[in-house]
């Protein structure tokens, strides 16, 4: 034993160590039981943790009467205008009134020269006292039976006969004098003093400016919000201002633009607007229950319909369609959103539809505004 060295009694020792070590049959390497429960821990289920939720902001929508103003530009026109013309020949024995006149219902504009008419009106006016005297006398008779009942019926027709001629005498005489149908201006004068004219020779226009009409054509898209009696307001070329209504919408469309001419009313009675200026109108439409929203929360749906994004009982996305009818300053008018609507009024372009989401009132935020709401 003396004569065995140190190192052989060490590497002995080591090798009956190992030989006890794997006599245990724990002989795995370092960190092969940490591995063996992460295989346990991988082979169990696992739930992935929730996935945020996007959050939205909504407004409750609220519909009030709206009345679009439609902006129409026109033209003024005469209310009424005719041309009048002689109603039988003769020379013309006077004109009563000058361009740019105003002339009253039944005035006098021209008369003709015609003494032998008037002379012929006395003339049937003395055989009808003639022949009235002598049926009046053969009535008499008749009564008394001096007389037949033929000649007192000629008598009678007679009579009859002279009432017709005076009748047509004075009609004649009637027709050498023109007068004017209307209240109206003299717009033109094309003959002269001395003149000879025939039966439908043009004596004179004559236009109607009060009310002054305001013309002008409203769209397919317009015509069921415009109504016969609406209030407009008209601006003028020279910077009047008058309220009017409309008295007049033409159902049949124009052929080139497929418009609808719209008539307007406008009191007139100083005459101070004439026919033929330009004109803005302004029509009230007829009230439609609608709400006023931001132009930033309208989209599009997957059909390219316009609408907005509403948050639904379940805190789902989805997509309603509106139709808009009005851009004004406080927003977009449009109509399709009940009340009561949730409004997706923040957050819209980043869900879809379906989606489940988080939802704040807006309203309880500074300075938010509620679809509707002013």
């Amino acid at each position: 034993m003396a004569g065995i060295k140190l190192h052989t009694v060490l590497a002995v020792t080591v090798l009956i160590v190992a030989g006890a070590w794997v006599a245990t049959g724990k002989y795995s390497f370092v960190g092969s039981e940490i591995d063996n429960s992460v295989d346990t821990l991988a082979a169990a289920p696992v739930e992935p943790p929730e996935p945020e939720r996007q959050m939205v902001a909504f407004a409750l929508a609220q519909n009030t009467p709206y009345s679009r103003q439609l902006r129409i530009s026109g033209l003024t026109s005469a209310d009424k205008r005719t041309v009048l013309a002689a109603r039988t020949a003769g020379v013309i024995a006077k004109i009563s009134v000058e361009k740019g006149a105003k002339v009253g219902e039944g005035q006098i504009l021209m008369a003709l020269d015609g003494p032998e008419k008037a002379s012929a009106v006395d003339a049937a006016e003395a055989l009808v006292a003639q022949r009235a005297k002598v049926a009046e006398v053969d009535i008499d008779l008749l009564a008394t039976g001096k007389i037949s009942q033929l000649r007192a019926d000629a008598s009678s027709s007679d009579l009859a006969s002279a009432i017709s001629s005076l009748e047509m005498a004075k009609a004649e005489v009637d027709r050498m004098e023109l007068r004017v149908p209307f209240a109206a201006i003299v717009d033109d004068v094309f003959v002269e003093e001395g003149s000879w004219v025939q039966p439908g020779t043009d004596i004179a226009s004559i236009i109607a400016l009060d009310p002054i009409i305001a013309v002008g054509e409203i769209s397919e898209r317009d015509l069921a919000q415009v109504s016969v009696g609406a209030s407009t307001q008209v601006n003028f070329a020279n910077g009047t201002q008058a309220e009017g209504t409309v008295r007049y919408i033409r159902r049949e469309a124009s052929d080139l633009t497929r418009t609808f001419p719209v008539e307007i009313a406008v009191p007139n009675h100083d005459l101070s607007i004439p026919s033929g200026m330009s004109a803005e109108i302004t029509v009230d439409t007829q009230e439609i229950m609608s709400v006023i929203v931001p132009r930033s929360i309208i989209t599009l749906g997957t059909d390219g319909t316009i609408g907005v994004r509403t948050l639904e009982a379940d805190s789902k996305v989805s997509f309603l369609g509106v139709n808009i009818i009005d851009d004004t300053p406080e927003g977009l008018v449009v109509t399709g959103i009940p009340d009561g609507t949730r409004v997706v009024v923040s957050g819209q372009d980043l869900v879809t539809d379906g989606q489940d989401v988080v939802g704040i009132d807006a309203s309880a935020a500074a300075g938010a505004r509620a679809p509707g709401q002013n």
